[in-house]
């Protein structure tokens, strides 16, 4: 039972004469049974962690090897579990020792799981700046160390050349002063999300309470720059809480009336981002239930059953709230074990619909034959135009694309045409034509006189036969029969009339762009 033999050796680590030993025997297990034992070692971690401040360095290396070890083993989704613990060891009662492990641990996990970093870096930014400070010289080179790694979560590309600075800022004042200005020139262009506005909280706040009225107009600036490129408004909400204030203080206390519109212009700019944000976020104890009802009669009664169960309801509920859902990471880095492992794509699309606003659980259309149903992001260069978005098509039905200048429509009409689509059908399998508002010019034979035709001088009929022959390549070739046939029942048959939308004979210029 390897509950029973990690609780037998968490109870002999404060031992001094057996702690050594039960920690080196914690690691074994923790490297040799792997995800098995994995909820009974998170659940020590905090112990574990805490023996990494213990007067003994035999006792010390020994916790910090164990702890590498879980953290080496454990789910990406146990961050969540395990940030009791490392908030413990960063904060002000930890021990030296315990403050330098913690960082290094919290640096290797920043190494092996980005991703999860970011999703805590709200949580961790602020606590990791503080120890850049720290009167003792190894905490202070682990934190800067750690602060590095953590900055490097963001995932934002715009920010990564500035983060150096923002490591360097958490560290004195004056180079608060110096990040500020250099962070000031950094134009954002990628859509900033949740990790990217945390790595920034350091440096906005000490800058915020700066006494000098131009590093905080500054720092107003680049909170009023992030904010415009925020697409989803419950990326803001994480930070608002501490921000907030902050800017709020500014505009009532600067005296510069120019500085004062500045950090006016920030609070509306960032209230703006965050309006509509709907954070719904699922706790460990709704998975949990969502689990044992899922199990039914799999679900045990015993102590290491609900201990087992309780974990795998916290990864649920990570991944969850990170909006990770993808099938084999499920398999393996959430059910773990047996019997969840059975039952786990059923607990995987309850989450996924039990993380979604109301208005987004839409009623299923079961009528017709499905064409594409699925959820894409596109993106334009560094510019993300639709994230997580949801089409459903079916056959022999008409839709319509509406939208704003510069939304998307286009792009993504090009993307479907050119295969681009991620889950989209390809063209063997739907075929799909898009053709273009603007035409290009081109050659396409020579009069008797000797002056070239050109394209745009052809006929309707043409247009449609050479984009489906010769631009999109189709296996079987239309005819020009076919064609004239195909576009007489759709309205370009004759000439005028109200219900006839061209000529089919006409040059494809004189037809209306719709």
């Amino acid at each position: 039972m390897a509950k029973a033999e990690v609780d037998a050796l968490v109870a002999k680590i404060s031992d001094k004469k057996e702690g050594q030993a039960a920690l080196e025997g914690l690691g074994k297990i923790a490297a040799d049974k792997g995800a098995p034992a994995e909820p009974f070692l998170v659940a020590a971690f905090d112990k574990i962690l805490e023996a990494t401040g213990d007067k003994s360095k035999n006792v010390v290396e020994a916790a910090i090897a164990t702890a590498k070890a879980i953290v080496e083993m454990a789910s990406p989704f146990a961050v969540d579990a395990m940030m009791p613990a490392f908030l413990t060891g960063l904060g002000v009662k930890a021990k030296p020792t315990q403050k330098v492990a913690t960082l290094n641990i919290v640096a290797a996990l920043a190494e092996k799981h980005p991703k999860s970093i970011g999703y805590v870096l709200v949580t961790l930014a602020m606590p990791v700046a503080e120890l850049t400070c720290d009167i003792k010289k190894e905490v202070k080179e682990a934190a800067t160390t750690c602060m590095t790694a953590i900055c490097n979560c963001t995932g934002n590309k715009d920010l990564e050349p500035f983060l150096p600075f923002v490591v360097k800022a958490a560290q004195s004042i004056d180079s608060t002063h110096a990040c500020v200005e250099k962070l000031a020139g950094c134009i954002f262009v990628q859509n900033v999300e949740t990790p990217a506005l945390a790595a920034m909280l350091p440096v906005l706040s000490r800058g915020l309470n700066d006494k000098v009225e131009e590093v905080k107009r500054t720092c107003c600036l680049i909170v009023d720059n992030m904010c415009k490129v925020v697409e989803d408004p419950a990326a803001v909400v994480p930070i608002m809480p501490r921000l907030e204030p902050l800017v709020k203080a500014a505009c009532e206390k600067m005296a510069n009336p120019e500085a004062r519109n500045m950090a006016e212009r920030a609070l509306k700019t960032m209230q703006k981002a965050g309006e509509g944000a709907e954070v719904k976020t699922v706790t460990a104890a709704e998975a949990v239930t969502i689990i044992k009802a899922a199990l039914g009669d799999k679900a045990g009664s015993d102590e290491e059953f609900e201990v087992t169960a309780k974990h795998v309801g916290s990864l649920a509920a990570t991944a969850t709230n990170m909006r990770s859902f993808d099938t084999d990471a499920w398999k393996s880095q959430v059910a773990l074990v047996a019997p969840f492992t059975s039952v786990i794509e059923d607990i995987r699309a309850k989450m996924e619909v039990a993380a979604k606003p109301a208005e987004e659980i839409e009623e299923e259309d079961d009528d017709g034959v499905d064409l594409y149903k699925g959820s894409f992001s596109l993106a334009y260069g560094t510019l993300t135009l639709l994230r997580d978005t949801k089409m459903h098509l079916k056959r022999n039905r008409f839709y319509g694309l509406l939208g704003p200048n510069q939304c998307g429509k286009t792009t993504l009409m090009r993307a479907i045409a050119n295969e681009q689509l991620e889950g989209f059908p390809k063209r063997d399998e739907l075929k799909s034509v898009f053709v273009e508002h603007e035409i290009e010019d081109e050659e396409v034979g020579v009069q008797d006189d000797g002056f070239p035709i050109l394209s745009v001088d052809k006929p309707g009929w043409w247009w449609v036969m050479h984009t489906c022959n010769d631009v999109y390549k189709v296996d079987n070739k239309v005819t020009e029969e076919q064609v004239k046939e195909l576009m007489k029942s759709i309205g370009f048959g004759y000439p005028g009339g109200p219900d006839r939308a061209a000529n089919l004979e006409l040059p494809v210029t004189s037809y209306s762009g719709g």
